[in-house]
Parts: structure tokens; sequence; C-alpha cells
């Protein structure tokens, strides 16, 4: 069996790799100048384990274009961000449902799909071949021996956070909006006073990062010490990680599902006890 590297996911496959003590195949990634990408496989196996996260339109692409050059093998497809699965069910008329595509594609080609923290219950029902893993538990392993209070930004999140809380042994709670005039929308814990705590707001994707940005300025004005954040997948849209620094998160820090410079944590073992 030997991994191969998709180019949205170079490390993290190297990292799987190594903790499977397997090779990686060379794999070369081109683009024409009319755009058009060219992927070749070099020195493959019979199975052959494909590496890529789909955080971006060509990433889908190069995907479709690897499993091609492994077509005559078996592929097992680690997609550790799964792109496209916040549309997953159609809202109206003749929309259509971007996840249940995705899903058609890779299991036309993969023997089974393995991500983690897929956005939704409803988005992994388009799934047959589906392993969803849960890096919650990862994250909360990080902050062990730190000082902190974990905040969902809301309820959506707060069972997420409430595994994260457990593997770190720390206070959790969520965050509620509640709406004291026409005008007036005031967002503070539940039920937890965060005044002189060191606050880490936990969620599962990170992409414009307005929903923390808000948050920290209004815990830090009731008192906060500090405000971090963390998530499984750092998609980081619009100069999300600048909003999040000037409104006063001290750091933030992420999984290497979504390759970044704040990809502290990897899932890579996560990953490899599955294949």
């Amino acid at each position: 069996m030997k991994v191969v590297a998709g180019n949205a996911s170079p490390m993290l496959a190297l990292r799987i790799a190594k903790t499977l003590n397997l090779r990686l195949a060379k794999t070369t990634f081109k683009k024409f100048p009319d755009g058009e990408i060219y992927v070749k496989v070099e020195d493959f196996d019979d199975t052959n384990v494909v590496v890529q996260s789909l955080n971006c339109n060509e990433n889908v692409v190069s995907l479709m274009l690897l499993f091609d050059a492994l077509n005559d093998t078996e592929v097992v497809a680690v997609v550790p961000y799964m792109g496209y699965a916040r549309q997953d069910k159609a809202f109206e008329d003749g929309e259509a449902i971007s996840i249940r595509a995705i899903a058609r594609l890779l299991e036309s080609y993969a023997s089974k799909v393995v991500t983690v923290n897929i956005h939704s219950k409803d988005a992994a029902s388009h799934f047959s071949k589906l392993i969803d893993l849960d890096a919650m538990p990862i994250i909360g392993n990080y902050f062990k021996e730190q000082d902190v209070v974990m905040l969902s930004p809301d309820f959506g999140s707060y069972e997420r956070v409430k595994v994260a809380a457990k593997a770190a042994n720390c206070e959790f709670d969520y965050l509620e909006k509640r709406r004291i005039d026409a005008e007036t929308v005031e967002i503070a814990p539940k039920n937890l006073d965060v005044e002189g705590k060191d606050v880490l707001i936990v969620d599962d994707i990170i992409s414009t990062g307005g929903t923390i940005v808000e948050a920290t300025k209004i815990l830090l004005k009731n008192g906060a010490k500090s405000v971090k954040a963390a998530c499984v997948h750092a998609v980081l849209a619009n100069y999300a990680l600048n909003k999040l620094y000037n409104a006063g998160v001290t750091e933030v820090i992420a999984t290497d599902t979504v390759e970044r410079v704040i990809s502290k944590i990897s899932v890579a073992e996560l990953i490899s006890s599955e294949l």
C-alpha cells in the first residue's frame, strides 16, 4: 500500500505515511496556461491511500485526476476537510445538493471514504462508504495542561465543545444570543462567568470568523482575561485570520485537515487508525 499526496494535503499525507510506515508515491502537479490541471502519479501500488482536502474547486478537480491516474487500483479516499458539505439539502426547487454530487464522485472511485468532522449528519447521509472521525478529543488533549474555559460560539456546536472539554478536563459553556430590543442583541455565555478567565472558543470550522470576532469583543468587554480560538478546519476565507487578531484574539490553533500556518494539531494518527 502507498500513500498518494494531493496538492492540498502534502504534509498530512507525509505524516500519515510515517505513522503507518508506508512510502509516498511520487506525484506531479502542473497547470497549463489556460488553467487546466495536469496530474501524474508514479511508483504507486495495487492499493493506494489518496489524501486530499477539498477546500477549493481546484482541489476537487485535482482529486478527480488523481483517481483517474490510479484507475486500475484499489483506492481509499482520505478527505480530511470535506468541502461542499454545507449544501446538504435543497432549500429551493432546482438547487444542486452539492455534497450529494461530491459523494457520488468519491464513491464511484473509492472503496471507502475517510473524513474528519463532516459538517452535519445530513451531509454524511449522502455517503454509503463514509468513516467520519472526530478531532475534538485531540483538540481537547492539546489544551489539557492549560487553564482555560471552553466556549461554543452557539448551541449548535455545544456537543462538539463538550467532547473537547471532557478531554481537556475544563469548564465549558456556549454563547447565547439574547434580543434586548428591536435593535440590540446581547451575546454572553449561557451559564459561566468569564471575568478574569482565559477563554477558548472552539468550533468545527472557522470560515470568515465573523461570529468569533463579535464574540471576542464582547467577552473581552465582559472581563475575560484573554480569548483564543481553536477549530478542526481552518478555512479562513476573506482575511479571517487578520480579522480575528484585530478583534483581540491572541492565538488561533487548528488541525492540519486544511494546511495552514496555524495547523499545530495533527489528525494523522486519528486517520491512520482507520486505514
